[in-house]
Parts: C-alpha cells; sequence; structure tokens
C-alpha cells in the first residue's frame, strides 16, 4: 500500500515533537519496515524463537471486511511462512484505551472467516494455524514479563491442548524477563539503534533488521514521510491553539463574572450557585482572585490559572 494512505490512516496522536528520532514503536516507521519480507522475518523468527522460519508474503494494513456490516479491521504487519502459518503482528502504544485480549479475540475470528471456500468439498481441518501477536509499550498483565503465549488448553486435565491452530503472543517492552534475543529485539523497537545500551545481544537478525531500517531512513519516501508527519503536527498544532483560545475566552468571562460577585461580598456558594458552576471551580478562581483584590486584575487571574493548569 502507498505511503501516502498509510499516514492519512495515522492517528493524530501519532504526530511526534519537533527533533524526535522515529522508532520501531512508532506507526510510520514499523509499516514502512515490516513491509520488507527480511525484516519481517527477523523480527518473527526471533518472537517465535524459529531460526529458520521463511516468510513467503507480507502485507501491512490488510483490511478485512466484516461480510454483515458490522466493524472491520486494518492489520498492521500481516504474513505468511512457508508451512502456510498466518500470521498478524500490531504495534500497540496505547493499549490503556481498549481491552487487547479481546481486541486478538475479535481479529482472530475476522482473520480465520475468509479463508475457507464454501462448499461440502471445504474441510475444517484446511484451516491453517494463525498466530496474533501484540506488542505494548506497557504490561498488560502485570507480571513482569517480556512475552506472554497463550493457546487453548482444558482446564480439567493439565496438558490438554484443544489443538485447534490458533496461539495469540503478547509482548511486552517495559520487562527485560525473557530470551536476550527477545529482550533486545523489545528494546532495539523502543529506541531504534544499535548504540541502545538496553540490547543485551548484537542479534545478527537485529543488525541485518537495522540494516533495512537504515536504508528506509536514508530514502526518498522516508523524507516524504516525513514531511507529512510535519504537516500533521502543525495542523494539530493549530486545531490545539484554537480549542485553547476558545477555553481560555470562556474562562476569561467566567472570572470576569466571578469578580463582579466578588465586589458585591457574594459567597463562593452564593456564586456557584448563580452562575451554575461547580463549588471548587469558584473556589479555585476566588483564591487566585482575593490575591489581586479589592481591584480585581481578571488577566493576570487568567494568567495563573492557566499557568497552574
Amino acid at each position: 500500500m502507498a505511503m501516502e494512505t498509510q499516514l492519512n490512516n495515522m492517528d493524530i496522536t501519532e504526530v511526534y515533537p519537533e527533533g524526535y528520532t522515529l522508532n520501531l514503536s512508532d506507526f510510520a516507521l514499523f509499516l514502512s519496515v515490516m513491509k520488507e519480507k527480511k525484516a519481517y522475518q527477523n523480527v518473527l523468527s526471533i518472537i517465535l524463537n524459529e531460526p529458520d522460519v521463511k516468510v513467503t508474503e507480507v502485507k501491512v494494513e490488510q483490511v478485512i471486511l466484516n461480510k454483515f456490516g458490522k466493524r472491520a479491521i486494518r492489520l498492521d504487519a500481516w504474513g505468511k511462512t512457508d508451512d502456510d502459518r498466518q500470521v498478524n503482528i500490531e504495534m500497540e502504544n496505547h493499549a490503556e484505551q481498549d481491552n487487547i485480549p479481546k481486541r486478538s479475540r475479535f481479529y482472530q475470528g475476522l482473520i480465520d472467516t475468509p479463508i475457507l471456500k464454501a462448499g461440502k468439498k471445504t474441510k475444517y481441518r484446511q484451516l491453517p494455524s494463525t498466530i496474533i501477536i501484540f506488542i505494548t509499550q506497557e504490561d498488560i498483565f502485570r507480571k513482569d514479563q517480556a512475552k506472554y503465549t497463550f493457546t487453548e488448553q482444558c482446564e480439567e486435565i493439565q496438558g490438554l491442548h484443544l489443538g485447534d491452530g490458533t496461539k495469540k503472543i503478547f509482548l511486552n517492552m517495559s520487562s527485560k524477563n525473557g530470551s536476550k534475543e527477545l529482550v533486545s529485539l523489545l528494546q532495539y523497537m523502543k529506541k531504534t539503534t544499535l548504540d541502545n545500551p538496553e540490547i543485551q545481544v548484537q542479534d545478527e537478525r537485529i543488525v541485518e533488521l537495522d540494516k533495512i531500517v537504515t536504508e528506509i531512513r536514508e530514502s526518498e519516501e522516508w523524507e516524504e514521510v516525513k514531511m507529512n508527519i510535519l504537516e500533521l503536527g502543525m495542523t494539530k498544532g493549530v486545531e490545539l491553539g484554537i480549542q485553547q483560545g476558545i477555553q481560555k475566552g470562556e474562562d476569561k468571562k467566567l472570572i470576569e463574572l466571578v469578580c463582579k460577585k466578588l465586589e458585591k461580598n457574594y459567597s463562593i456558594e452564593e456564586i456557584a450557585d448563580i452562575l451554575d458552576e461547580d463549588i471548587i471551580s469558584i473556589q479555585n478562581i476566588v483564591q487566585v482572585a482575593k490575591k489581586y483584590a479589592p481591584k480585581y486584575d481578571t488577566a493576570k487571574i487568567l494568567k495563573e490559572l492557566w499557568e497552574n493548569k
């Protein structure tokens, strides 16, 4: 998919401060790198602890539609191995905003749906194995593990696996408890340079991955990506400025009304009731306003209140 399309689909929260160097944990660089088959293969090899895994196909931002008009999904980085396993890797920097385990369940179902053809000759045994991988900045299970792997198992008989071919893996960048190769990969994603002191081992797959990252960062296409990110950042800044301007205007008006009531010796409770505002908000304004009594300077009151927000 074209880089312009990828950027158009970025959440506005993916805009970065000036001077910030994008890492693999950032959406834009992650997509740019993971669409390279060799990069995907090296990452998957470390995650699965399979040095000989072979990736035959890769797609970024693949859309899977829901035929029933319900919510569709957009996969970050989908891949297929030579033994017909389907793998989806998601980079999730805002895990606190959603339930990631339930999201993995939904993804699993929709990924499986279009695979089997209709007809009596199609057997469920033909359904390939699928692996859903989420990479998060924080530990969503709070057990201080770099990797959590889940498969369907029997609760009554220990060691009895359902064998349905599904696996869900959750990777946690905040933990150092895991294989040196995996921890090094996650720390490299967090701060994408081989000089990162948190990298425990210079695995050849990470070194090769870094070469691909360097090539992408030096490409003309990446310069265009950075320009688009800058434009998004400027847009966000303008929108934020407008919102703050509106809020300041509303706050200034409220301060003026409060000060007028204070001049007439109204109590905080009476002012809150008259202006239909909560007592805490009025109390905060009054506390600052009293510094400038008896002649209230609304501009100074507004400035002080905003500086303490």
